[in-house]
């Protein structure tokens, strides 16, 4: 143990007054001792009364140390700032408008990071408010960890061995550049001997404030963002050992950062320069990063976004996020010869001759997808689902329904209902049309009460009569 102290924090701060008190005490409460952690806050010249807090908190607690400088401009300075002054054996940044998600979260990652020798270790995050954190990522526990998994996570919280960082030298770019987080987990993941993912515990909750001054919400330059992008898959060109495996990450990041802009909410706000931008920059990616060999391993809407950035059609370009734009709007169910007919609207780019289509997926079975024509009738559209599509079988069904824009683009949940719609079929079916705990359109299917005993009910209470 290096001076007793097993974990640094290290955070940032920039005008984060109003999260401090929550997110210091969220590291105060932990169970690991009080020798043992410290909290190094990094103060980047904060305007605010930010500066006051840390102090007030460092005269307090004998393992939070304050450090003030002029404004950087960036977070990369000032976690690299910390990580110099850091003594721990391990490193954890964290961003002080978020918090720790529990008081055992600093004690369960060393431990398995001292049991297993991870030099990192990338901890469950829970999002809160309206922020969107898939949490697929963390199903299972990985010893040694898919590297193409931790790829989906670029952001810096993550538990880092303090020897690992140095002997490697990795820092973070001190200069304006985007996703300088990701340019440093990239070398980190690379070069690390083992890299683990742990679940099991909510270790830490990443935070959307609305009233936050967010970097992330900026105007994105192009250049500078691409730019970064392809830094981190030229380190995976430099240090991963698995050509497979270093084709699927950089296709991940490819399609998730180069690709972008190619939703219609972006593309539609877009100038035509900036939108010349992004095409340059895309081509040029392109052109120096995707082979035939990683071309080829991409899903079909990777391909065609790639096809269209290369072919620099913005018209087209334009057509194609619009298309993907198409909503459906659900408004009423009803039974018409044994197959269910879903009414509603549809919004979004779409035209007569190329409407999308309904997709319904067995939840118990996801292989058995079945893909149904919508139809137009003047401002309404109509989905008829087959009866043997929800077939009455032993125990309860469930279904989801998406929506296919068409080829090339990703489908989409439906939103359901406010209430839920029932409906019973004369083959024994009671059929319900619900919204999940997302607010998803799904229909659950189980087996009624038959017509021959609905008949001897109804009887039964007429002759009661």
């Amino acid at each position: 143990m290096t001076n007793g102290i097993r974990v640094s924090v290290v955070a940032p701060v920039y005008n984060a007054g109003p999260f401090l008190h929550a997110f210091v005490n969220s590291f105060l409460i932990q169970t690991l001792p009080g020798d043992s952690i410290e909290l190094i806050a990094v103060n980047d010249g904060s305007t605010d009364d930010s500066a006051a807090i840390l102090d007030d908190f460092a005269r307090e607690h004998q393992n939070v140390h304050v450090i003030h400088q002029e404004n950087s401009g960036w977070p990369g300075k000032p976690r690299n700032v910390g990580l110099a002054a850091a003594r721990g054996d391990y490193v954890f940044f964290a961003d002080p408008d978020d918090e720790f998600g529990g008081p055992e979260a600093l004690e369960r990652l060393a431990d398995f990071a001292d049991e297993h020798a991870s030099d990192v270790v990338v901890p469950k995050m829970v999002p809160r408010g309206d922020r969107l954190y898939a949490q697929w990522r963390y199903e299972t526990t990985q010893i040694d960890a898919d590297l193409v998994t931790c790829f989906t996570t670029l952001t810096p919280q993550k538990l880092f061995r303090r020897e690992f960082l140095l002997d490697q030298d990795i820092r973070f770019p001190e200069e304006k550049v985007r996703l300088e987080d990701g340019q440093f987990l990239s070398l980190a993941y690379l070069k690390a001997s083992r890299v683990s993912i742990l679940n099991g515990y909510d270790f830490y909750v990443i935070i959307h404030h609305p009233q936050q001054d967010h970097l992330s919400a900026k105007p994105v330059d192009p250049a500078n963002y691409i730019g970064s992008v392809a830094v981190m898959a030229e380190n995976v060109e430099k240090y991963c050992t698995d050509p497979d495996t270093g084709d699927r990450i950089i296709n991940e990041i490819y399609f998730r950062k180069v690709l972008a802009n190619f939703t219609n909410s972006r593309v539609a706000t877009h100038s035509l320069e900036r939108r010349q931008a992004w095409q340059r920059q895309q081509k040029w990616f392109i052109d120096r990063f995707i082979t035939t060999s990683r071309f080829e391993k991409m899903d079909e809407i990777a391909q065609v976004r790639t096809d269209l950035a290369r072919d620099g059609d913005l018209d087209a370009i334009v057509a194609y996020a619009r298309a993907g734009s198409v909503d459906f709007t659900f408004v009423s169910a009803r039974s018409k010869r044994g197959n269910i007919e879903l009414a509603g609207k549809l919004s979004g780019g779409f035209s007569d001759g190329e409407l999308p289509k309904l997709v319904v997926i067995d939840r118990n079975d996801k292989s058995r997808i079945v893909t149904i024509p919508i139809q137009l009738a003047k401002s309404q559209v109509t989905v008829q689902i087959p009866k043997e599509t929800l077939p009455l079988m032993e125990g309860a069904r469930r279904y989801d329904l998406w929506l296919s824009p068409g080829r090339g683009h990703q489908n989409r949940r439906i939103e359901g209902p406010d209430r839920p719609f029932s409906l019973h079929f004369t083959d024994d079916r009671d059929v319900e049309l619900y919204s999940t705990k997302k607010g998803n359109l799904s229909i659950a299917v189980s087996r009624g009460m038959s017509t021959q005993a609905r008949t001897k009910r109804k009887l039964k209470r007429i002759i009661g009569r």
